[in-house]
């Protein structure tokens, strides 16, 4: 399959300009988890206990262990959650709140993505090919199976697995896209490009790609697994 390119910025620009596969647009939402949470950079009382006082105006230091990155799939907040809400402040404030949930509160999100991957789903001007998108609905919840799976942001490792070649490996197993792979992620992983893929096209082979390609000095041998700076 020819490899495609898409950027981010693109994808944003497409969100002003078309409607998607489905007969609504993605809302704005607000995450439960909004006023109980505080995130990197957010405004609030992360003060007091927590932390050195970055002065001058700076950062507001998260209180010590304050949960401010849920540190699973790379790109799902990004590319799925206020994707195309032209508040830069609203947006970034309820992506803070995202990484700052508990996984209680997880589920709240699949409607927001649920309507962000209508819009996604065309990328490749084929609606419905998308991963587990159900062609008996015409609406966001079309979507709804691919929204619970990516909501759930964690990465899952299926520890027996004989190899590690990819990424979503394991959550693509129980979704019926049978494989042995150990999923997980690992730095030779190019996440973005199978992220992009699964999301506009159904597959796992990383066709559709940011045309940024993994650097060498990801790739080391021995612990940290990390080449020299450059």
């Amino acid at each position: 399959m020819k490899i495609r390119t898409i950027s981010l910025a693109l994808v944003a620009l497409l969100g002003l300009v078309v409607i998607g596969c489905e007969e609504e647009t993605p809302t704005t939402t607000t995450s439960s988890g909004a006023s109980s949470s505080t995130a990197a950079g957010g405004g609030g009382g992360a003060g007091g206990n927590g932390g050195g006082g970055a002065g001058g105006g700076g950062m507001t230091m998260p209180a010590l262990g304050k949960q401010v990155d849920r540190m699973g799939r790379p790109a799902i907040n990004t590319a799925t959650n206020e994707t195309f809400n032209p508040n830069d402040a609203q947006a970034n404030t309820n992506k803070d709140a995202y990484n700052a949930a508990m996984p209680d509160k997880w589920a709240d999100y699949v409607g927001e993505i649920q309507a962000n991957l209508g819009i996604l789903d065309s990328l490749d001007t084929v609606c419905g090919n998308q991963l587990l998108a159900d062609m008996n609905k015409n609406d966001p919840t079309r979507y709804s199976q691919l929204a619970t799976v990516l909501a759930d942001d964690r990465l899952y490792v299926n520890m027996v697995g004989p190899m590690c070649t990819t990424y979503l490996g394991v959550e693509a197993n129980a979704v019926g896209v049978m494989n042995n792979d150990c999923g997980g992620r690992t730095l030779g992983y190019d996440v973005i490009d199978v992220s992009y893929t699964v999301l506009a096209t159904g597959a796992l082979d990383a066709s559709v790609g940011d045309d940024v390609p993994i650097s060498e000095a990801a790739k080391g041998t021995t612990f940290p697994y990390l080449a020299n700076p450059q």
